[in-house]
């Protein structure tokens, strides 16, 4: 039985949590301590085995940082009686590699009785996250699932019980707080915080944040990384998806120290838990993606200027990339801000994340003759303090800013989703447009290929037919339009697209609805009632009152719509449909509270 087939008790893994502890203080101290004296002889085999492991792996990171190779003959030979430990610790045995699927609902119910599972917030590789009533507080709280192959992972049980402790410690308004942790039939989990709002790559990919929404959301960040490494927790994995925004104007960090927790180990070089290659390469600093084994808080700090370059410009620093300020308007002195944070090697950067919001806060309170400044607005529309504003002024500024950026993201976030709603009834209804001009496709065609060589059928049946494409057209341009407005979009770019739907209803609205007075006639012959439609006491008079009718109705439309009319537009307005009508007013309402 392999060491991650093995499940210890809770009291074994804080037994192995604190001689593992011990051992570490010993290497930090500068002795090397003996693995052999470290580990008792009297240990039952599972115990054993889950120790010997992790001193092996805690033994071969500190040898590697003096500059030794220790390999893993060399253990199997000083332990002969205990391979399977030495082999599971250098992860020959691996895990296995099928896709996470996240737990049914119902079976979380079963797992957290005093929780009812709302629903599934979203899920990735490092687990899944769901929407939970902790009933008997009454609150909203957010249930991580980690993925069931780490549930007889002796291993990772005692790395998840020494690091979710160090979690579970840390107590920020900028991260995200841990209530509880453990594992429930070899589920691991972290009850959290709920923060109600959104996630900083949402807002990213929307193009929502404007320069002066980035740079009030990296004080936040700013302090959530300072308090975590001052408590000598390294996050390891800074990425937008990592950042929450809250209705509130809160900005939140989440998900510190889960990369550790989870780890690498299905990597093919025989990393230690501590310093495999964790987080998201595209975010990651180049001491991580080299797997060199100096990894510290200085790779949490590169991370945040990739965050920083991409709130700002939209785009990744990849390769040669240029400076933020020639992408955006923004002030020059940023940009050494930025690409100090994004050295390669870690004695350039930034040393300590409170200097970055140090040099963001300065820079963005004041304003520098000849150089193009990054304009932030209060939350009443006036100007940042100048450089002759009391300290005081400038500071109580910055944090009004801070808390309006989340809410402006959100905030509108939720008024484009009103409009995108106010035009689902429309969407709707062109569906069945759609369906019934389908309809009417099939009834033509079926009137005109069985009577050829009966004229009046043959001529109604192509005139169905051709009407029945036209709703086809009609509908499914409308529908297109409709999907083709994005509403990252600028509140007048949203507009044109609201005015394109417009437009195609008022053309095709009268060439469709007012054809009807006439039309009903030619459906009636394809149905088959031609023998009473076409006698002529009643074709006659039909065909006068259809029309006396289109002919009026097309007239009155006119009227309405005429140049010069001052009611055209309120007519234009209701022929479009109500459902447009509440976009239209939504998106200016939008418009009129100055939220771009």
């Amino acid at each position: 039985m392999t060491m991650r087939q093995q499940n210890l008790p809770i009291e074994a893994l804080e037994w192995i949590d604190e001689r593992c502890a011990q051992f570490e203080r010993d290497w930090q101290t500068g002795s090397a301590p003996d693995l052999q004296s470290v580990l008792p002889d009297d240990l039952p085999t599972p115990q054993r085995e889950a120790l010997l492991a992790e001193l092996i792996l805690l033994d071969v990171d500190y040898r590697r940082r003096r500059g030794q190779s220790p390999a893993e003959q060399e253990y199997l030979e000083r332990f002969p009686g205990d391979g399977q430990a030495v082999r599971d610790a250098f992860n020959i045995s691996g895990k296995p590699q099928a896709a996470f699927v996240p737990p049914a609902i119902e079976r979380l119910g079963k797992l957290f009785p005093g929780l009812q599972i709302l629903e599934l917030i979203g899920a990735g590789g490092m687990g899944a996250v769901y929407k939970a009533r902790q009933q008997g507080l009454d609150r909203l709280v957010a249930l991580k699932v980690l993925p069931d192959e780490f549930g007889n992972d002796a291993k990772f049980a005692l790395r998840f019980t020494r690091e979710a402790r160090t979690l579970a410690k840390l107590n920020h308004p900028n991260i995200v707080s841990v209530y509880e942790f453990g594992s429930v039939d070899g589920t691991f989990y972290f009850l959290m915080e709920y923060v109600e709002g959104s996630t900083l790559r949402a807002a990213v990919q929307s193009r929502q944040l404007g320069p002066e929404q980035a740079l009030a959301v990296v004080p936040h960040l700013c302090d959530a990384l300072q308090y975590a490494h001052d408590q000598g927790v390294i996050h390891r994995d800074i990425k937008p998806e990592n950042i929450l925004l809250g209705l509130g104007g809160s900005v939140k960090v989440a998900d510190f120290g889960l990369a550790r927790i989870i780890g690498n180990e299905s990597a093919s070089e025989p990393l230690t838990a501590t310093h495999q290659i964790m987080g998201t390469p595209r975010y990651m600093a180049p001491e991580q993606l080299e797997a060199t084994h100096s990894v510290d808080h200085r790779a949490d700090i590169y991370s945040l200027g990739v965050v920083i370059y991409e709130m700002l410009t939209g785009e990744l620093p990849i390769g040669r990339f240029a400076a933020p300020s020639a992408k955006v308007k923004i002030d020059v002195r940023l940009d050494e801000v930025v690409l100090r944070t994004l050295e390669k090697e870690p004695q350039r950067r930034y040393q300590r994340a409170s200097q970055i919001k140090s040099d963001v806060q300065s820079i963005t309170s004041t304003a520098q003759g000849g150089d193009a400044p990054t304009e932030i607005q209060s939350p009443h529309g006036a100007a940042s303090p100048s450089a002759g504003d009391a300290v005081n002024s400038s500071g109580q500024a910055m944090l009004e800013q801070q808390e309006l950026a989340g809410r402006l993201v959100l905030t509108r976030r939720q008024l484009m989703q009103r409009v995108a709603t106010s035009l689902r009834p429309l969407f709707a209804g062109q569906l069945v447009q759609l369906v019934f001009g389908v309809g009417l496709i099939a009834l033509g065609a079926y009137g005109w290929t069985r009577n050829t060589e009966v004229p009046h059928r043959l001529l109604c049946g192509i005139i169905v037919h051709v009407y029945g494409v036209a709703m086809v057209i009609a509908a499914a341009a409308v529908c297109i339009r409709i999907k083709q407005i994005d509403y990252s979009q600028s509140p007048e770019q949203i507009s044109q697209g609201l005015g394109r739907v417009r437009s195609l209803r008022l053309f095709f609205g009268p060439l469709l609805g007012f054809a009807w007075w006439l039309l009903w006639i030619p459906v009636a012959v394809a149905i088959g009632f031609d023998e009473v439609v076409v006698y002529p006491n009643s074709l006659v008079p039909s065909l006068a009152i259809g029309v006396i009718g289109l002919v009026g109705s097309l007239g009155l439309y006119w009227r309405a719509l005429r140049p010069g009319n001052p009611a055209a537009g309120r007519w234009r307005t209701k022929f479009a449909g109500g459902s447009l009508a509440a976009a239209v007013q939504t998106l200016r309402e939008i418009q009129q509270a100055g939220i771009r």
